[in-house]
């Protein structure tokens, strides 16, 4: 340790993934870059980015859904990351660290199964569908609702009120 308190060190390989120049400087972050493919060199970021890219690739991959829903899958990786214990934080997770209480298992669903949304009664006639049938996607951060995806219509969209079949 130096005179000025412990360096805050940043260290990732030359991907764009991690350029935010001024976000470093504003936190006094000094950022280092490591030759390409050489993930020994690179910091607890990558190998934790190299983590959450795996199990997205075994869930998309489970799901047989296609590689441009990558996205929602990376989502539903980090999710649950943070709701599984973790040997770095003494068997904590990290939700709990963070929020102080245990985080709640009872929603937690089989990413890319086969689920029913509830139709808005508001825009629906008598003899129309009480429900759509979707694809999971995940969940909606700050929101009560689950990410589906219409499988007819393919719209995605949050709602409340879906029935799921996981297996």
């Amino acid at each position: 340790m130096d005179i000025w308190g412990p360096l805050n060190v940043h260290s990732t390989d030359n991907e764009k993934e991690f350029c935010w120049k001024s976000f470093y400087d504003e936190h006094g972050i000094i950022h280092q870059t490591s030759c390409n493919e050489t993930p020994e060199q690179n910091s607890t970021v990558e190998r934790k980015h190299q983590h959450i890219l795996n199990i997205a690739r075994c869930i998309l991959y489970q799901s047989n859904l296609p590689k441009n829903f990558w996205s929602y899958a990376v989502l539903h990786s980090v999710h649950l990351i943070n709701r599984l214990p973790s040997p770095v934080i003494q068997n904590e997770c990290p939700y709990k660290l963070m929020h102080g209480r245990t985080p709640d298992l009872y929603n937690i669903k089989v990413f890319g199964c086969l689920c029913f949304a509830s139709t808005l009664e508001q825009s629906r006639h008598k003899l129309d569908p009480r429900a759509r049938k979707c694809i999971f996607l995940g969940f909606k951060h700050g929101t009560k609702g689950y990410v589906v995806m219409d499988v007819h219509s393919r719209e995605i969209f949050v709602s409340r009120n879906v029935i799921f079949y996981e297996t």
